[in-house]
């Protein structure tokens, strides 16, 4: 299977997990809030941001976004953050179906802690939002997706890709540039053997 397939089946299942447990715990983002999108420092992993990128390049818009992203300051808000998202747009996040895990975990996972006990790790405007809930469910983060548990998964698809850190715009940077090489070798390759026969 592709490895941006094989992310993407990781990606359905941390969705599914985090479902549940909002389906539990009750809690849930304020309405359109997109309060976590424009922070400067989202780090991810090279890895998570192929499926974004193989999209990018599906829709032709590869070059267009390669552009933009070289003008920005590095770190810098998520380029994909729509300060105005679209009715349709399930969120902030102009390409929200092809997140990384970090964005689909934020606010609704939790962390271990020295003793291996896990604690909820709640955005604080989904608390101020609603204070009650967001203690109501910390009572269940042995419940909740662990957000070490979802790196260790995406460590384990590709040992290379998954593991070092990066501002989220620079490893969708890199993930276009390493697509793009790829589907231009792929052409090339079958351009040659057309030419063979």
């Amino acid at each position: 299977m592709e490895i941006v397939s094989r992310v993407m089946d990781l990606y359905a299942q941390i969705d599914k997990a985090v479902a549940e447990f909002q389906l539990k715990s009750g809690l849930r983002c304020p309405a359109g809030c997109g309060a976590c999108c424009p922070t400067a420092d989202v780090q991810v992993t090279l890895l998570e941001m192929l499926p974004a990128a193989r999209e990018l390049l599906r829709r032709g818009e590869a070059a267009d976004w390669l552009e933009r992203l070289a003008a920005l300051p590095e770190p810098g808000r998520c380029l994909l953050y729509a300060p105005q998202p679209a009715p349709e747009a399930a969120g902030h996040c102009s390409f929200y179906r092809w997140r990384p895990a970090l964005c689909r975990l934020f606010g609704f996972a939790a962390v271990r802690g020295r003793t291996g006990l896990k604690a909820l790790s709640v955005c604080r405007h989904i608390k101020q939002a609603d204070p009650h809930g967001a203690a109501a469910a910390a009572l269940l983060a042995e419940e909740a997706p662990c957000f070490v548990h979802s790196s260790t998964r995406i460590y384990a698809l590709d040992p290379v890709l998954g593991t070092r850190l990066m501002p989220i715009n620079t490893a969708l940077r890199h993930a276009i540039e390493r697509i793009g090489l790829r589907q231009s070798f792929a052409n090339t390759e079958t351009f040659q053997d057309n030419t063979a026969a």
